[in-house]
């Protein structure tokens, strides 16, 4: 692909009028702009343009609306794939839509799904940046199943209320990494994902290893290691998790996966060169709130503590940063900027893990102080 980003929209643009002669366009079989999705584009602070992606197809949000990414041209050797956050439901109560204080995002078509309102690794402003000038795909979420669901389900509220969820978070995240096959040859892939997102990190890392096996591939998880509920394989039923996964990968395994957390191994095992890294924030109150709705009583630092210590008997490379506070994620918040632990800088420590420099452990439990004093500005 032309390292020219003006080259790479003006490609965007041919293949948008090659569009305009298909009645129908799948995903499955090519990828492409329509002529409407051109129009629709949002611009950042630094004036690039990030162009918008209607994949169609089996692609939709919980509420059956249309589901649509981001793209922003830059470096063609790397890319950055970001998948969004935004809560998760796998029951009534928890996927009631009327709900005054909502579980999840519901809709694709919101300032949350949208990469310009975000700051963080999205200021493209920001000379500290050390993404600004790959290429990006921003992957919204709007299905209430950490990017990974395969069903449609009817819920019934404790009032009789009827209501049907498509929890379509696999289809709609494959075709966001099918146009990224159709469209890019990168040479390195970071596949990050914050909150939700980053719990479906790694398998996403996973499949951009199978899609570009040269390249070098780190999955980074931003503010979710501490949900170790019972729960969950109910909850990865419900969601009807393991239909779309890769069946030679996964076959026999789905007794086995029993947390968020058991994914890792499986995709290191299949893709030794993957590399893993991921961020949480001690007392993250995010997190504390969804581990109470799931009936988790241990302390989080604790839960954490524990996914850290068996993702490092399972994976390798992997490194971590546990910081202090209680904010939720840090990708896309100006404290990206600012977090500092023991004199690391966030920022720093992430510019060094993007560099292939693989940066030491930083925790806060070195001195367990630090870990209930927030030294980060409030996003």
């Amino acid at each position: 692909m032309n390292g020219n980003p003006n080259m790479f929209l003006l490609n965007f643009r041919r293949v948008a009028l090659l569009s305009c002669f298909c009645l129908t366009l799948s995903l499955h079989s090519f990828s492409a702009f329509s002529a409407e999705a051109l129009d629709k584009t949002t611009k950042t602070k630094a004036g690039s343009t990030w162009q918008v992606v209607e994949p169609g197809g089996d692609t939709q949000c919980s509420d059956g609306s249309p589901y649509k990414f981001h793209v922003k041209p830059g470096k063609t050797d790397k890319l950055f794939v970001f998948l969004n956050g935004g809560g998760a439901c796998w029951n009534a109560q928890t996927c009631d839509a009327r709900a005054e204080r909502k579980a999840y995002v519901p809709r694709a078509d919101v300032a949350h799904n949208d990469p310009s309102q975000h700051n963080g690794i999205f200021d493209l402003d920001n000379p500290e940046n050390p993404v600004k000038d790959w290429s990006m795909v921003f992957a919204p979420y709007c299905t209430g199943d950490v990017h990974l669901g395969s069903a449609e389900r009817k819920y019934v509220a404790a009032d009789k209320h009827e209501f049907d969820i498509q929890h379509a978070g696999a289809a709609n995240t494959q075709a966001v990494l099918q146009w990224v096959e159709n469209n890019m040859s990168p040479e390195k892939v970071v596949i990050a994902g914050a909150s939700a997102g980053a719990l479906a990190a790694p398998i996403y890392a996973g499949r951009a290893a199978t899609m570009f096996p040269n390249a070098e591939v780190l999955s980074f998880a931003d503010g979710a290691a501490g949900y170790r509920s019972d729960q969950v394989p109910q909850i990865l039923e419900q969601w009807s998790v393991f239909s779309p996964l890769d069946k030679n990968k996964y076959a026999g395994f789905q007794k086995e996966l029993k947390s968020f957390y058991s994914f890792y191994g499986v995709e290191d095992k299949h893709h030794p060169k993957i590399s893993f890294a991921l961020y949480d924030s001690a007392e993250d109150k995010v997190q504390v709130m969804f581990k109470k709705m799931l009936g988790d009583t241990d302390v989080l630092v604790d839960a954490i503590g524990e996914t850290y210590k068996s993702l490092s008997s399972q994976v390798a490379p992997l490194t971590y940063y546990l910081a202090s506070g209680d904010i939720h994620t840090i990708l896309r918040f100006k404290h990206f900027y600012s977090t500092e632990i023991d004199g690391i800088r966030f920022v720093d420590w992430f510019n060094k893990l993007l560099n292939s420099r693989f940066p030491d452990v930083v925790d806060c439990r070195v001195s367990p102080e630090k870990c209930q004093t927030d030294t980060v500005t409030k996003p």
